[in-house]
């Protein structure tokens, strides 16, 4: 029974070195909590100052990311404008994300703290950037670029929050993306009111001078014809009108030679 009980203690210590095998020791941080949820794993380190740190990853935590940790929760602890309630970071091989909920943010009398309200996440990989969405009244403004300094970022936010409307026009891509589309549908739509305006234009003016015996009586000139006598035009620029009639008449479509004649002076500008 004993030995049973040393061999699962021995699997149980192999398989968390395995399952956490990095070094801490030239870090400055202290593990204090470990454990897993699902196919995610965590660890809660501590720094020099008592701050406790998450860390949540997959499978192992590679090594290359426990100096970047200890070295961004330093800096990110130690700015002027924003103080740090909570920081965690989600590590993979590519990169590492990291959320901060912030118990102070103010700069230059502006209180930023209502305007983030899901904190600023940073990614990081091999360069340090941001990439989170800063709210006033009705707008959700999103900033993402890569991260130059502390107050340089605070401007960014500042204009965000004082002018919403000029930072979307600016800078917001998802904004200039959108105002495109909107451009390109109206576009599309004055494209086809152009259309619409021309057929009616066109309709009338078959209709108009499609006139009877002594100048009235008119009648429209069938949308069948005006569609084939264009089918065959476009399948023998040279037809005359005299085999565009022959060609009708073989279709049993009936046609009169003044309705062809109108077709091609409207659509081909061709009198004679």
């Amino acid at each position: 029974m004993k030995a049973k009980s040393f061999l699962f203690i021995f699997f149980i210590l192999i398989f968390g070195l395995n399952l956490y095998a990095y070094d801490l020791s030239n870090s400055g941080l202290e593990l204090i909590d470990s454990g897993s949820s699902g196919e995610e794993n965590f660890i809660i380190l501590k720094d020099s100052n008592s701050n406790n740190i998450k860390v949540k990853f997959q499978g192992e935590l590679p090594q290359k990311w426990v100096d970047t940790i200890a070295k961004l929760n330093k800096e990110l602890r130690t700015w002027e404008y924003m103080k740090v309630e909570r920081m965690e970071f989600l590590a993979s091989n590519n990169n590492l994300e990291i959320l901060i909920i912030p118990s102070y943010f103010t700069f230059e009398g502006t209180n930023f703290l209502p305007h983030v309200p899901g904190g600023i996440i940073f990614i990081y990989d091999y360069d340090l950037r941001y990439n989170f969405r800063v709210t006033k009244d009705d707008f959700f403004l999103r900033l993402n670029d890569r991260f130059l300094d502390e107050k340089f970022l605070c401007q960014r936010i500042k204009e965000a929050v004082d002018d919403p409307v000029t930072y979307l026009k600016r800078r917001d891509p998802e904004y200039i993306l959108r105002k495109v589309s909107e451009l390109e549908e109206a576009q599309i739509k004055a494209e086809k009111t152009m259309e619409d305006k021309y057929d009616r234009i066109v309709n009338a003016l078959l209709y108009f001078e499609n006139t009877g015996f002594l100048g009235f009586g008119n009648t429209p000139v069938s949308p069948q014809i005006i569609k084939r006598v264009i089918e065959l035009r476009k399948d023998n620029p040279d037809l005359t009108k005299e085999k565009i009639k022959q060609q009708l008449e073989s279709e049993n479509i009936k046609v009169k030679d003044k309705e062809i004649k109108l077709i091609l002076n409207i659509f081909y500008n061709e009198f004679d």
